[in-house]
């Protein structure tokens, strides 16, 4: 247990962070039983919370990766097809009766 040696446990969250950093089950079971008596219940709860944190991050973190490995969908197809170059065209009598109508709104306007 490198984290007593370099500092003493003198708190519940100072217990929690030793168990917290010790990889093997046993060795955090014998630093539980270690702790006081007075200390215990609640430096449980400060590593099964911590557990319970680490335990989400875990899944969020795959639940990315997931994501990441998929291919999004791909774009919807427009079926409306306008083409530009090939519109209709409109007969010119239809418009220049709309202007001659345009102009007469205007008043005044003599053309040629």
């Amino acid at each position: 247990m490198t984290t007593s040696a370099h500092h003493p446990l003198r708190s519940p969250r100072d217990y929690a962070a030793a168990i917290l950093a010790e990889p093997m089950r046993e060795e955090r079971n014998r630093l539980l039983e270690r702790c006081p008596e007075e200390w215990r219940d609640r430096v449980k709860d400060y590593v099964e919370t911590s557990f319970q944190k680490l335990k989400a991050y875990r899944e969020y973190i795959q639940g990315r990766r997931r994501l990441a490995e998929q291919k999004p969908p791909a774009a919807p197809r427009r079926e409306e097809k306008h083409d530009i170059v090939n519109h209709p065209r409109s007969a010119p009598e239809v418009g220049n009766a709309r202007l001659a109508e345009l102009r007469a709104l205007v008043g005044g306007f003599r053309g040629q």
